[in-house]
């Protein structure tokens, strides 16, 4: 993943919109994957870069999660934690990782189709 100087929530809301795009239309060019997901190669790995995805929704879900932020509030704004904080470290850390481990997913499943 390039280093980018835009906020991480930003970085991990342009990746979450890609790989969304990314897998339905993986999904679309492989139906037989949304019945038997691991039934070849293609299936296997266009479910863990789905299960990948998912993570780095739940990780800016959890960096996000201010009191203003959330399912009761969709259009609130990301609420990290305090800058300089234990909180915001490993906040920052989860996401990155996140966003890392579906790159590499991403990678792997276009390994395997192309």
């Amino acid at each position: 993943m390039a280093v980018s100087c835009a906020p991480i929530e930003q970085q991990a809301y342009r990746s979450i919109v890609a790989a969304n795009a990314f897998i339905k239309a993986e999904y679309a060019q492989h139906p037989e994957c949304a019945q038997n997901p691991t039934g070849s190669d293609v299936c296997t790995y266009l479910s863990k870069a789905n299960s990948a995805k998912n993570l780095v929704i739940d990780a800016a879900e959890a960096y996000c999660a201010g009191p203003g932020f959330g399912p009761s509030n969709p259009s609130g704004a990301c609420q990290p934690p305090k800058k300089g904080t234990p909180g915001y470290t490993q906040a920052v850390a989860k996401l990155q990782a996140a966003m890392t481990l579906y790159s590499q997913a991403q990678n792997d499943l276009k390994g395997v189709i192309h």
